[in-house]
């Protein structure tokens, strides 16, 4: 019912470019490393096991710039990626340590009871009805992802992300539905 599809997070709305006057939903997918070669390839680290979104993507933002992709490889544990206007060592050694982000919109559907990580943040957390929390972070700790829940005036929950806990998700709610009594007992 309940399966995560880790990409990564969200860029600040504050750091978004514009397209057509209208703000584009960025999400930040991996971090670049030294130049690679004499071409000006970038070598690039994903922050995801499963880079599906960004091996496949057109274009990318670097510092809420776009970037038509040339070429991109997977070439041992990172990526290997050529973009346009850069065409040397030199000036693909000015992106290192930069963040790529893509479009949200280029993150390809997925099947119902899959979510992408990134569309989890900042939806509540509740239980029988009462507000947890707002989850605030998810990450995986080994068997199953965890969602980090803030909740006002008190320590982050940690849930975890499996189908015994997660009763449901829905985006358009903007609330995912846990059966979860909390560390104390208590769910709020």
């Amino acid at each position: 019912m309940s399966n995560l599809a880790q990409e990564s997070k969200i860029i600040k709305n504050d750091e978004h470019p514009k397209e057509n006057g209208a703000s584009i939903d960025l999400v930040a997918l991996a971090k670049i490393g030294r130049p690679y070669g004499l071409t000006g390839a970038m070598r690039v680290f994903p922050y995801s096991n499963d880079a599906a979104t960004l091996r496949k993507a057109k274009r990318i933002f670097i510092d809420g710039k776009d970037f038509p992709v040339q070429s991109i490889r997977v070439h041992g544990d990172a990526l290997v990626m050529t973009i346009d206007g850069v065409n040397t060592p030199e000036l693909a050694q000015t992106f290192t340590n930069a963040e790529i982000a893509v479009a949200r919109e280029a993150f390809a559907p997925l099947p119902d009871g899959e979510y992408y990580w990134v569309d989890l943040i900042g939806l509540d957390c509740v239980n029988a009805e009462r507000k947890i929390g707002v989850i605030a972070e998810i990450f995986e700790a080994g068997a199953h992802p965890i969602l980090r829940v803030e909740i006002a005036g008190k320590p982050d929950e940690l849930i975890p992300f499996v189908d015994a806990i997660v009763r449901s998700v829905d985006l358009a709610a903007r609330r995912v539905d846990v059966n979860w009594d909390g560390v104390d007992g208590s769910t709020t």
